[in-house]
């Protein structure tokens, strides 16, 4: 495979940012991520589009907060790629830095062994929402959208390879992968934030964004629960991961309709941004 310049500057600079990142404690890569991504974010032009968005979710925010909220987002977003290379060795539980609610609302559907569906949202550090249930033995398969940058895609691979979570590739192969999964009623994780054009119409803030259904078609085909989660960053590199109470299948039969799920579901996400918006990435195209 030929890879352009720009795609391996940016391998390099990641892989050099993640050696660096090695040698320091957790702490300070975090905030020296946290301050390299905040200098980025000065000149990105993808502000207009976090303005943008943010104009649809809170119409009658003042400018003035909107910009905050945005560069506190940045420097939140710095803050995860700094944590990164440490996430194989951070261990969640018995961490006095990082406080987890309702964990037995998904490790009583997981010890059922019928497959289960936790979902999350890109907010504070979603990565380590995996992390108390791979450290108990639990075997999670991760649903991802691969970065376009194949060379940056192996690289974030086999990080969360290291902390024990299986990966599947969003498009039709990944969606294979996953019906063989819960055919064995073994675990998928995924976020369900993302616009994705050939996915459904729901209500986010008010104005419709195509959304992917596939937690609502996996749900419905193999009868699962399906478990809210989001680890959110409390300060600095202070965690709280909450498990909601699991949606049952029956109120997922209840619901009927993909779309009528995935807006149920989509409930959860908006709740979350509402009240961390700093912690959520506005910097993609959601409408």
């Amino acid at each position: 495979m030929i890879f352009s310049f720009k795609d391996k500057a940016e391998y390099f600079f990641l892989k050099f940012f993640y050696l660096i990142s090695r040698f320091l404690s957790l702490k300070h890569s975090s905030f020296l991520g946290g301050i390299l991504l905040s200098l980025y974010g000065l000149v990105s032009s993808r502000n207009k589009i976090a303005l943008s968005n943010l104009s649809i979710a809170f119409p009658k925010l003042p400018q003035i907060n909107k910009k905050k909220i945005i560069r506190r987002m940045w420097f939140n977003f710095g803050r995860l790629l700094g944590e990164y290379s440490h996430l194989p060795s951070i261990k969640t539980l018995n961490n006095k830095n990082v406080e987890i609610q309702g964990i037995e609302n998904l490790l009583e559907p997981l010890r059922l062994k019928k497959g289960c569906i936790f979902f999350s949202a890109h907010l504070g550090n979603w990565e380590l929402t995996s992390h108390p249930l791979t450290e108990q033995g639990y075997k999670i398969s991760f649903i991802y959208r691969a970065p376009n940058n194949k060379l940056v895609d192996d690289l974030l691979r086999n990080i969360r390879l290291e902390y024990g979570v299986d990966l599947i590739k969003k498009g039709p192969e990944g969606a294979k992968d996953c019906i063989k999964i819960l055919k064995k009623k073994e675990n998928l994780g995924m976020l369900v934030d993302q616009k994705m054009n050939d996915g459904v119409p729901i209500n986010f803030f008010g104005k419709k964004a195509m959304t992917a259904s596939a937690v609502a078609k996996l749900a419905l085909k193999f009868k699962c629960p399906i478990v809210p989660a989001v680890c959110l960053r409390v300060k600095g590199i202070k965690f709280k991961i909450i498990y909601y109470k699991k949606i049952s299948y029956k109120k997922i039969k209840e619901l009927k309709t993909e779309e009528k799920i995935i807006n149920f579901i989509n409930k959860y996400v908006e709740q979350w941004v509402r009240e961390n918006p700093d912690q959520w990435i506005w910097v993609h195209n959601r409408w």
